[in-house]
């Protein structure tokens, strides 16, 4: 289990057990995944990540299944959080298997006699760790999992292709009983979220984790608040991403439902979560309505920031120094995927390089190895599957760290392809289909382009505005099986 602001004390003992466990494991997972870059640092850093977040795969030779430690490095155990987190690192490894039955296992475990809310984390043995759970009515939870385990269910499910993530009748459980009765119960409703008390369906007066039990937020440090604005956050994104796999009737309905309970829950991050005068989110928010520290990173990782203004300024915010230089690892690990997102690469470069600095405290912990991989791969390539309904397939926005930079990833696999991108400075993509159907790639540029060239040709340029402002230029093309088809703007 992950406390996300809390054990600091322990990172020298855990850096002695995972070099001891990591010395006497034989690895014998691979990956075909390979990046490459004219800038050395960066080419240091894949290497790293790669090696330790495979490191950390189980194979899964007993009853278990496949998976990888997402949690405290040692404990032999994978949380909620952490994996939600991890499954984007995981896919660009290749390791689809391990995040199915890591997701699935969290789905299928939520249960009425827990009020709808999954084990926090599970064990090698595939139970629920002792380190967190005592009985039905006694154990750790953190209220925003299971929304953040929805969404990445999701996000599997667009990455792979495999409709078994949303056509499983136990999957479909899980989803309709998070967004009706598990908000329901944990008072999570636009209309009751803002007079709950701290811990809600406490059944026990005494106990070692009754203080625990539904915590509303990912911020463990304190007591005096009712919920966290991250709860918001997962709140709002579990709801949107619901829209791309609502298939019935039953589940359409509900969908549209929840469009208009997703608009009140991000107002009330706008209206009360966000400080005019220190010009960020808050985190922790209180009776009173008043809120202290800060859940910007979260915010903007889940999108559920609208307004331009709070959005630029929450950007500027995590973008600074002296915010990421002074949080915790596990926090510090969702940032350079985010400024990725929004145009901040520079920004972005700085923290990736932080975390993946051999010097950095903690850096053993899971989620920094998997977050710098989806920061190179998603973040400094773009590379992303496409939402439901597009009319491409998988899109790609490189942002090298330096215009001259050259930077490539190979061998990744999405859906039912197996492709490759190389970025040539800031002007030339060349996406190469290795294996599989034919697909449609969305290529973009930062920047407005008036024509941009394909093969030779050019084209129309589509043109669009990044969430935080950025202009980016775009085109839709189509690569052939075993073919390569580049795109310039120059």
């Amino acid at each position: 289990m992950t406390r996300l602001f809390r054990r600091y004390w322990v990172a020298s003992a855990l850096a002695f057990v995972f070099s001891t466990l990591l010395a006497a494991q034989d690895i014998r997972t691979v990956s075909s995944l390979e990046f490459h870059s004219s800038n050395t640092a960066l080419n240091a850093s894949f290497a790293w990540a790669k090696q330790q977040a495979l490191a950390y795969v189980r194979p899964g030779t007993d009853s278990i299944g496949p998976w990888y430690e997402a949690a405290l490095p040692g404990r032999d155990a994978f949380c909620m959080r952490d994996v939600s987190h991890q499954t984007a690192g995981a896919a660009a490894l290749g390791l689809f298997d391990a995040n199915r039955n890591m997701l699935d296992r969290f789905a299928f475990s939520a249960a009425a006699s827990q009020n709808w809310a999954g084990y926090w984390e599970i064990d090698g043995k595939g139970q629920p760790s002792t380190a967190d759970y005592r009985s039905d009515d006694d154990f750790w939870f953190n209220l925003p999992a299971n929304l953040d385990v929805l969404d990445a269910i999701v996000r599997m499910w667009r990455w792979t292709g495999d409709d078994r993530y949303r056509d499983d009748p136990r999957m479909q459980t899980f989803f309709r009983e998070t967004l009706t009765d598990y908000l329901t119960e944990w008072q999570l409703q636009p209309d009751s979220i803002l007079k709950r008390p701290r811990i809600a369906n406490r059944r026990l007066e005494k106990g070692e984790f009754v203080d625990a039990r539904g915590i509303p937020s990912y911020s463990e440090g304190t007591r005096n608040f009712i919920f966290g604005a991250d709860l918001l956050a997962a709140e709002y994104r579990a709801m949107r991403s619901y829209q791309e796999i609502a298939t019935t009737t039953e589940d359409k309905k509900l969908a549209s439902e929840l469009r208009k309970k997703a608009d009140a829950i991000q107002h009330i991050v706008e209206t009360v979560a966000w400080s005019q005068e220190q010009g960020h989110f808050h985190g922790p928010i209180q009776q009173d309505l008043q809120g202290y520290g800060s859940a910007d990173t979260m915010l903007l990782y889940f999108g559920a920031v609208k307004n331009e203004e709070h959005l630029r300024r929450a950007l500027d915010y995590v973008a600074n120094p002296a915010y990421w230089k002074n949080i915790n690892i596990e926090e510090e690990s969702y940032a350079p995927v985010v400024l990725f997102r929004y145009g901040r690469s520079d920004a972005a470069y700085r923290v990736l390089l932080d975390i993946s600095d051999p010097a950095k405290p903690r850096r053993e912990y899971p989620e920094v190895s998997y977050g710098v991989v989806a920061g190179l791969v998603s973040g400094a390539m773009g590379i992303e599957p496409a939402d439901a309904g597009v009319a491409y397939d998988v899109q790609s926005l490189p942002q090298p760290m330096k215009e001259d930079d050259d930077l490539s990833v190979s061998s990744l696999s999405i859906r039912h392809n197996l492709l490759s991108l190389a970025q040539h400075g800031d002007t030339v993509q060349r996406l190469t289909n290795q294996k599989g159907p034919a697909v449609r790639w969305r290529a973009e540029f930062p920047g407005t382009e008036q024509r941009l060239i394909v093969e030779g040709k050019p084209v129309r340029a589509e043109h669009e505005t990044l969430p935080g402002g950025k202009p980016i230029s775009w085109t839709i093309v189509v690569v052939p099986a075993t073919a390569s088809v580049s795109v310039s703007r120059r």
